[in-house]
C-alpha cells in the first residue's frame, strides 16, 4: 500500500513520500483510537473498562470525521495505477491476496481468542473449552454451547479489519468498470501541471462539503453513527458514513488521473487545514460546556448540525493534511521510509498488542486519560518493530504485508 515509483503515465513520477508521510499519522492515529476504547466509549470492545473520560469519547468524534475518510481517498488515489499495470483480473487476485491472507490470521487466528476471553470475563458467560466456542459460537458448525445465548450461525468478527472488507470491495468494483471500460479509460499520455486557480480549489470543496453534509444528514435519517450492520455474514458497515467513504474513494480515482494532488494550491491547503482545526476546537469545547446539539442521526437540527461540522472537518484535514505533508514533509528519513513501509502491517496487527495492553495495565490504578497515552505510546512503540521485524520477514505474511 506504499506510494512506489511507477511511470508517468501512469501514476506520478517519483515516490509520493508525502503520501506515506499521510499514512503514517493516520496509522498511529488508528492505534490511537483503539487505545481509548474501553475507556472513552460505551461500545462493545475486546477489554472493558469500569472508567470513562468523556475528553476520550470526544477524540473518538473528531477521528470518526475524518480520518477513515482521508484513508479512502489515498487508497483511490492508487487504483488507476495500479490497475493500468496489472490489468482488472490480476488487480483483485491481488487485493485478494495481499487483503485475504492477513485478515484471514486475524479473523480466524487471533481475534477469536480475544473474544473468548471478553465474553467469559466481562459477561460472565460459562468456561467452556476453547474449541467448543470457536466451532459453536464464532464459526456456526455445531450447536451453541450451554449457557451461551445468541443465535445460530456464522459470527465472525472483522473489528478494525471492516476498512480492508469495503475497500476490497470498492477496488473489485472499480475493476469492474475499467474491465466493462476497456480502452475508454486509460492512463492520459501526459498528466496535467498547472496549477489550479485557488478560486476554483476552494469552490470545489465548498461544493464537496455541501455534498458530504447533505448525504450524510440523509442517510443518518435511518442509520445513525456506530449503528453498524453486518451484510452476507461478514460484510461490516456503517452506513452513517457510507457517503463520506464512497465519495472519497471516487474522488481519489478522479484525482490521481487528472494530478489534483500536485496541482492543488497550497494556499487553499492551508486556509483549509484551519478550518479543520476550527472544527476541532469547537467539538472539543463542547467538553468544557459549549452548547452545540449533536446528533448522530435523526431529522431534528443536531442531526444537521453533526453532519455539517463532521463534513467541513473531513474536506478540510483531507484537503489540509495532504497539503501539509506536500510542503513541509515532502521527503522521508530512513526511519520514516520504515515506518511507512510497516503503516499497513500495523493497521492490520495492532489490536491483539493494544488489547493486551490493555490487561496489562488493568490493575496499575491509572485513570482512564492516563492508561490512554501509556497504551497509545506502548502501542506505537511495539507495534511498529513487530511487524518489520518479525510479521513482514514470516513467509506467509511478507508477501501479503
Amino acid at each position: 500500500m506504499s506510494a512506489t515509483q511507477v511511470p508517468a503515465a501512469g501514476r506520478p513520477a517519483g515516490r509520493l513520500a508525502y503520501i506515506d508521510n499521510v499514512r503514517i499519522f493516520l496509522s498511529m492515529l488508528v492505534v490511537a483510537h483503539h487505545a481509548g476504547q474501553p475507556y472513552g466509549s460505551e461500545g462493545w470492545w475486546l477489554f472493558q473498562s469500569p472508567s470513562r473520560s468523556h475528553w476520550i469519547g470526544l477524540f473518538f468524534g473528531v477521528n470518526e470525521a475524518f480520518f477513515m475518510g482521508l484513508f479512502f481517498l489515498m487508497a483511490g488515489y492508487f487504483h488507476p495505477g495500479s490497475v493500468d499495470r496489472k490489468g482488472p483480473g490480476r488487480f483483485v487476485l491481488d487485493r485478494l491476496w495481499r487483503f485475504g491472507v492477513p485478515a484471514a490470521l486475524m479473523v480466524l487466528g487471533i481475534t477469536p481468542i480475544f473474544i473468548y476471553f471478553h465474553e467469559v470475563l466481562f459477561k460472565h458467560l460459562p468456561a467452556i473449552p476453547y474449541w467448543d466456542f470457536f466451532k459453536g459460537v464464532y464459526l456456526g458448525l455445531a450447536d451453541r454451547p450451554a449457557g451461551w445465548p445468541g443465535d445460530p450461525g456464522i459470527h465472525l468478527e472483522f473489528i478494525h479489519l471492516w476498512f480492508i472488507e469495503n475497500l476490497f470491495i470498492y477496488g473489485g468494483v472499480y475493476a469492474l468498470y475499467r474491465l466493462l471500460a476497456g480502452g475508454r479509460d486509460t492512463a492520459p499520455a501526459t498528466r496535467p501541471t498547472a496549477p489550479i486557480a485557488p478560486r476554483t480549489a476552494h469552490l470545489a470543496l465548498a461544493g464537496l462539503t455541501l455534498w458530504l453534509a447533505a448525504t450524510t444528514y440523509l442517510i443518518r435519517i435511518w442509520w445513525s453513527v456506530d449503528d453498524w450492520k453486518v451484510l452476507l455474514a461478514v460484510w461490516e458497515i456503517e452506513f452513517a458514513h457510507l457517503p463520506q467513504y464512497v465519495t472519497m474513494f471516487v474522488l481519489g480515482i478522479v484525482a490521481a488521473r487528472r494530478n489534483w494532488f500536485g496541482r492543488f494550491p497550497a494556499c487553499v491547503g492551508w486556509t483549509w487545514l484551519g478550518i479543520g482545526a476550527a472544527c476541532v476546537i469547537i467539538w472539543m469545547a463542547r467538553g468544557a460546556g459549549l452548547d452545540i446539539t449533536m446528533w448522530n442521526g435523526g431529522v431534528a437540527i443536531g442531526a444537521v448540525n453533526r453532519a455539517s461540522w463532521e463534513a467541513l472537518l473531513c474536506v478540510g484535514f483531507c484537503a489540509g493534511l495532504l497539503t501539509l505533508t506536500r510542503e513541509r514533509f515532502p521527503e522521508q528519513t530512513r526511519l520514516m521510509k520504515i515506518l511507512s513501509d510497516n503503516a499497513f502491517a500495523v493497521y492490520v496487527f495492532h489490536v491483539p498488542v493494544v488489547t493486551l495492553l490493555q490487561y496489562a495495565l488493568a490493575g496499575t490504578g491509572l485513570g482512564p486519560l492516563e492508561s490512554f497515552l501509556a497504551v497509545t505510546v506502548l502501542g506505537i512503540a511495539l507495534t511498529f518493530p513487530l511487524t518489520h521485524f518479525v510479521l513482514r520477514r514470516l513467509p506467509l505474511l511478507k508477501q501479503a504485508l
